[in-house]
């Protein structure tokens, strides 16, 4: 008996691996054929036959595509006590552009060989622009507070996102529309709700839109993506414990949802009643003003406030100019503008101020300052003024030198004889004639030296000071020129290493190469800025664009698993970098 196990043993072992190499298969296998712009569809490679791959599935014709990985899964079936291993790989697709695509051959190699999978059609088509989003589980809705509006006048657009299952990694793609502003309105807003008797979790966020030129428009959906996750169910139920239903256990998808597209008229401003001084100013503002302080002397200074405020386009708030006013001198001040917001809009405000210098005493009043706007609520134009403002100034504090002449100067009479002065008594203390009276023997042993210090320690200590600061500037010149001198080499020796035909490794030495040679920080580096940084410095197009071709195809093998343009990279960027340093100015 332990014979026959033994050799069964030994037959299964030679001769399961022989069946399973002969009947491996892939296949590809979509969960639908027809989808719209806003979906994901979900992808499956297949492999029969084998529990493990050298390398994920290579998959052609995803150019046309945004791809996100579901991850992968081992299986084992046994049908007619017959066992069969597998591994499915998971990709979800989002198209770019509608139209008929063929996705495939997968290839994946097993063992060292090659194995290829069928081919799959999907064809993408555009969402109806006047359906509403479907009501699932998420979906995106988009508001405007109204349908017309004046030229820079503000239209609340609100965007809300309604979920029944929990999401993260949420990133929003606003519509570009040509002559339409967008700017957000605080930060998005969570809270529950309830839709046609449905809870949802709702988040919310607002924008502030301003049509900039007159006409009909209409404005393309929103569109969100994030990452879904459903909780893993057995033939039992559900798991309700937390430790089940963690992002970790949970099974994962992108998904991509647009709200509806909206309409909305934007009308001129009328020209009815438009006054000469309009700015373009539109909303709804305030203006106040005030004189400190009100009495001064005269050559003191006053200081006069005027601050413009309100909602709307706060950035057409003009810069106010007083008169010239007589025996006034008036310095300006530079304006000061703040602006800001909040759930119900953008807010505007500009503070202006003068300087006023009377030149002679006097009552004088400052004439208002006014301002126009165009009110979207009234539909009219409205002119404001500050207060008129009253000054009043008296003589300054100058002093006077007042003689009394005395009654024997008064009507003219004759000035008394001077007297001889006389001398009335000595001083306490003795006067002295000469200095060396007052000097001090054993300072003065002392005296010059310490005065010669004295005049030299500045200008020495200046010039340390200045020279220390020119060696450690050049001391991190020097590290920097020898960094940019030896960041070629440096790259060339890292191109002879294992990791040579690594595209991760290769895109990171290719960015750490120009960070070293030019001085810059780039925590990235695309093909078209490596080509601008070698034209300005010399380089010919010929050459940039060797290198250009270089990144975009480790790029592919990067993010598209596109490994055709890597072949032999790591051999020929050392020869494209040698003659980027012969032609380097």
């Amino acid at each position: 008996m332990k014979k026959r196990f033994l050799l069964l043993a030994i037959w299964i072992g030679l001769w399961m691996p022989v069946q399973a190499a002969a009947d491996i298969s892939v296949s590809i296998t979509l969960e639908r054929e027809t989808a719209t712009l806003s979906d994901a569809v979900r992808v499956v490679v297949g492999i029969s036959g084998a529990r493990r791959c050298d390398a994920p599935p290579v998959i052609e014709g995803l150019k046309p595509f945004r791809v996100a990985q579901g991850g992968s899964s081992s299986r084992v079936e046994i049908v007619n006590g017959r066992m069969t291993s597998g591994i499915d790989y998971t990709y979800y697709l989002s198209a770019t552009r509608p139209g008929k695509f063929e996705i495939g051959p997968a290839r994946v190699q097993i063992d060292g060989r090659t194995f290829q999978s069928n081919t799959v059609g999907l064809t993408i088509v555009k969402q109806d622009a006047h359906t509403s989003p479907a009501r699932g589980p998420i979906f995106l809705s988009a508001s405007v507070s109204a349908n017309s509006a004046f030229v820079e006048e503000q239209v609340l657009y609100t965007l809300k996102l309604y979920l029944r299952t929990r999401v993260s990694n949420i990133s929003l793609e606003l519509p570009e529309q040509d002559h339409l502003r967008f700017q957000q309105l605080g930060k998005p807003k969570e809270y529950q709700g309830v839709l046609e008797g449905t809870p949802y979790q709702i988040v919310e966020v607002r924008y502030a839109l301003m049509g900039i030129r007159e006409g009909d428009y209409q404005i393309p959906p929103a569109q969100m993506e994030m990452t879904a996750y459903s909780g893993r169910q057995s033939e039992r139920g559900s798991f309700d414990h937390p430790f089940f239903t963690d992002p970790f256990f949970n099974r994962r998808r992108p998904v991509r949802v647009s709200s509806e597209p909206l309409r909305l008229r934007i009308s001129a401003l009328p020209r009815e009643g438009r006054p000469s001084d309009f700015s373009g100013l539109v909303g709804s503002f305030t203006i106040i003003s005030r004189l400190l302080p009100p009495k001064i002397r005269a050559g003191e200074s006053a200081t006069l406030t005027v601050r413009v405020s309100g909602r709307g386009n706060g950035h057409r708030i003009p810069d106010l100019k007083l008169p010239v006013l007589d025996h006034l001198k008036v310095y300006a001040d530079e304006p000061v503008f703040a602006a800001g917001h909040d759930q119900e809009g953008l807010t505007g405000a500009k503070t202006m101020k003068w300087a006023i210098v009377p030149e002679l005493p006097g009552d004088y009043e400052i004439p208002p300052l006014s301002i126009s706007f165009f009110d979207p609520k009234e539909r009219a134009y409205r002119v404001i003024k500050s207060a008129v403002h009253a000054l009043a100034v008296i003589p300054g504090k100058g002093k006077m030198l007042m003689v009394n002449a005395g009654k024997e100067r008064e009507n003219g009479s004759q000035r008394p004889e001077k007297e001889e002065i006389k001398e009335i008594g000595h001083d306490i203390l003795p006067i002295h004639t000469s200095l060396r009276g007052l000097e001090n023997r054993a300072w003065a042993r002392f005296r010059w030296p310490l005065l010669w210090g004295i005049l030299f320690l500045p200008p020495f200590l200046y010039g340390s000071t200045r020279l220390g600061l020119r060696l450690r500037k050049r001391s991190v010149q020097t590290v920097s020129l020898q960094r940019a001198r030896k960041a070629g080499k440096h790259l060339i020796h890292q191109c002879r290493g294992y990791e040579r035909d690594n595209p991760e490794y290769l895109l990171l030495i290719a960015r750490n190469y120009f960070n070293d040679r030019f001085g810059l920080s780039l925590a990235a580096l695309t093909p078209e800025e490596a080509v601008g940084i070698l034209t300005d410095n010399g380089v010919a197009p010929e050459t940039a664009e060797k290198l250009r071709n270089v990144l975009e195809g480790i790029e592919n093998a990067v993010y598209a698993a596109d490994r055709r343009g890597l072949s032999g990279v790591g051999k020929t960027l050392p020869g494209i970098i040698k003659a980027i340093e012969k032609e380097i100015r």
